[in-house]
């Protein structure tokens, strides 16, 4: 008990603050020097990211191009989610460290002789792997209704930024391949890998979720570009390829792409569509549900479905 209390020490002391939805939380730990900074730890690129994030939103918002979009739900949505960040910190912390711990006894620093450079990619393939079923999963509402609850806050809003990141249920962080595959690298010793994936993830989420699309740019702008881009989608998801998983309608396909960074998955399977253009409509099809049962479903009821007006608002009954 002793090394699980180490290891909890540890994880809360550096823990990093969870990302959307779809990276969850990483506690960040320094096996050989305590004192190590959170500039060294990553956390100085991780606040890059963000800055990076707010910036592409910042400029769209001047460009017009959020007008009439957000509405008053999703302000407190975004807003409780960045609170349930905080909350599940310790959380997932002593939850990470307990469960691992006790299930790998020994396993504490074991990998720490592995080069980062060699255990990054197998971190990467790994949480891709299990992202691809669990995300498959909690997008078949009949047969898996608690996960697709949990899940559809992050896909319940009609529009796709990057203020999607920071849009998900209290509880989905709990379950996430991400934060487990990061928390067991970090026990085993690969504390700059596993600092490495989370960086790359979160990038990555910035980039596709992103109303900035870039992959629009190079087909329309530059000769080949169409070429260029599906090369570039053989192995990495572009923009196009996760908006249209926010979307429905034509070139909306909310049951394809269910990997964040790696379309290898979704090709194996048979889940990949890479569309024409952007999907006709963002969002989820019918009506809304109220807010707080978005964000702490299971633990509350979803609630009933409301209605929406033609801007997508939710009308009071």
């Amino acid at each position: 008990m002793a090394d699980l209390a180490n290891v909890h020490a540890e994880y809360d002391h550096h823990a990093s603050k969870q990302s959307m939805q779809c990276i969850g939380l990483i506690a960040l730990q320094c096996r050989h020097d305590p004192q190590m900074s959170l500039k060294e730890m990553g956390m100085k690129p991780e606040a890059w990211i963000f800055v990076c994030a707010a910036t592409l939103f910042a400029i769209k918002v001047a460009q017009g191009r959020h007008r009439n979009v957000h509405r008053l739900q999703d302000g407190y949505i975004i807003t409780a989610s960045f609170i349930g960040a905080f909350v599940m910190r310790p959380i997932m912390a002593f939850l990470t460290a307990l469960v691992i711990g006790a299930l790998l006894p020994q396993g504490r620093g074991a990998l720490a002789s592995v080069p980062a450079w060699a255990a990054f990619p197998v971190l990467l393939i790994t949480a891709e792997f299990a992202q691809y079923w669990l995300h498959r999963w909690a997008h078949d509402s009949n047969r898996h209704p608690i996960l697709y609850g949990m899940h559809r806050t992050h896909h319940s809003a009609p529009y796709v930024n990057t203020t999607l990141l920071y849009r998900s249920n209290f509880c989905w962080g709990l379950i996430h391949p991400y934060s487990w595959v990061s928390a067991l690298a970090l026990y085993a010793g690969q504390t700059e890998a596993a600092v490495l994936f989370y960086l790359t993830i979160l990038l990555w989420n910035v980039i596709t979720h992103s109303d900035w699309r870039w992959d629009d740019t190079i087909i329309a702008r530059v000769p080949g570009g169409l070429r260029i881009v599906q090369a570039f989608e053989l192995l990495l998801v572009t923009p196009r390829i996760h908006h249209t998983h926010h979307g429905y309608g034509k070139d909306g396909k909310a049951y394809r792409n269910f990997n964040t960074m790696l379309t290898v998955f979704d090709r194996l399977f048979g889940t990949l569509h890479v569309p024409e253009g952007r999907p006709w409509r963002y969002g989820l099809p019918g009506g809304e549900r109220h807010w707080l049962g978005q964000i702490l479903f299971p633990l509350v009821p979803l609630g009933p479905v409301r209605r929406r007006d033609r801007r997508n608002r939710v009308v009071q009954d």
